[in-house]
């Protein structure tokens, strides 16, 4: 779910033997799966890739900004093959037994249930607005969208220069 980033340009030099695509969300007014400038749009609420068409899925800090996340780990289970693996960082608070949502979409438009708070994007100086601030209810939230196993593992490395606090990695199997 990126392809402007350094880990994308790495993981598609040396993977060169698999299919490998990279995408960023460039707006609501596209259709996913074209290209704008060099890079291809996709909306994880709305994937473009046939049913069962993928065998890993790799999300870096992303679902946080969807507006209706359950939808998007839905479509991430109907767009892996059987056995496929999503790895995916997602910003998680450890000491809430429940998700928070902090921004919705209604006919109206957007609305702030908490004061706003963005993270660093890509593709826009302006950042991505949070929407939810994710608890621990997000294991059940990924099971009922079809995930069969999920764990959380932690990442540090000295050799990569992770050294903050552990990153906390997803890792969901259809």
């Amino acid at each position: 779910m990126e392809q402007v980033t350094p880990i994308y340009g790495w993981v598609a030099s040396e993977f060169k033997h698999h299919q490998i695509f990279g995408s960023e969300y460039l707006g609501y007014q596209y259709e996913g799966g074209i290209t704008i400038d060099g890079i291809r749009h996709e909306d994880v609420e709305r994937l473009s890739f046939a049913d069962e068409s993928i065998d890993l899925i790799v999300s870096n800090d992303v679902f946080e900004h969807v507006p209706h996340p359950q939808l998007a780990f839905a479509e991430c289970v109907r767009v892996m093959k059987s056995g496929g693996v999503m790895l995916a960082s997602i910003p998680f608070h450890s000491g809430n037994a429940s998700t928070v949502v902090r921004s919705g979409i209604s006919v109206d438009g957007l609305i702030h249930f908490l004061p706003p708070s963005y993270h660093g994007n890509p593709v826009s100086q302006d950042g991505s607005l949070v929407f939810t601030d994710f608890g621990w209810d997000i294991m059940e939230s990924l099971n009922l969208a079809g995930f069969k196993s999920i764990s959380v593992d932690m990442f540090a490395s000295a050799t990569y220069g992770h050294l903050g606090s552990n990153q906390l990695i997803f890792r969901c199997e259809k």
